[in-house]
């Protein structure tokens, strides 16, 4: 049985195909399946991440490489599927383990009478809104972080003098706060 354009096309179309070039250029076109004619007859190649051609297949009749563009279409379209049903797998997995509710809380230390002390203490929580950035002002007083401290320090740790610490280590500076005491933190 021979494979024709129209049978190709349907199948593109039947089966949600994406990421192809149909008898046209691929010049700067990331991770797509060609197919080209040539003045030799017919090319069938993908292209990388960085638009360069690679497995390149030359064929000098139309129905070898009507399939094999079909089959890389499909190969390709199946990998594509399977990285982002593992992507959302990991997404899931992620959120199940940090609820979206419970706030995260971050602490700058000073060294002070050469014990380092915590001097600053930010919250990241969610509210209706979206992600809220936040230091701690006074005992259950919050100020926004609108200079974006906590933002940068979580994008770019390894810049930031930011440590993320546990809910119970939060309370026991809220403690501190409160009682205008502070010392090192005995539990991270």
């Amino acid at each position: 049985m021979t494979l024709t354009r129209e049978e190709v096309l349907d199948a593109i179309r039947t089966e949600g195909l994406t990421g192809y070039r149909w008898f046209e250029d691929a010049t700067n076109e990331t991770d797509v399946i060609a197919i080209q004619r040539t003045s030799d007859g017919w090319v069938v190649f993908a292209t990388d991440e960085r638009a360069t051609p690679i497995g390149r297949r030359e064929f000098s009749s139309e129905e070898p490489s009507l399939e094999n563009f079909l089959s890389r279409l499909r190969s390709l379209n199946s990998v594509a599927a399977w990285h982002e049903k593992n992507r959302q797998k990991k997404a899931a997995e992620r959120q199940a383990q940090s609820p979206a509710d419970s706030p995260r809380y971050f602490v700058r230390e000073l060294r002070i009478d050469g014990e380092l002390v915590p001097a600053r203490l930010f919250r990241r929580r969610t509210d209706s809104t979206g992600t809220v950035d936040e230091y701690l002002v006074d005992v259950d007083t919050w100020a926004p972080d609108t200079r974006g401290v906590l933002d940068r320090a979580i994008r770019f740790s390894l810049d930031s003098d930011l440590e993320e610490i546990s809910d119970d280590a939060a309370q026991d500076i809220f403690d501190m706060v409160a009682s205008r005491t502070y010392v090192p933190l005995r539990r991270r």
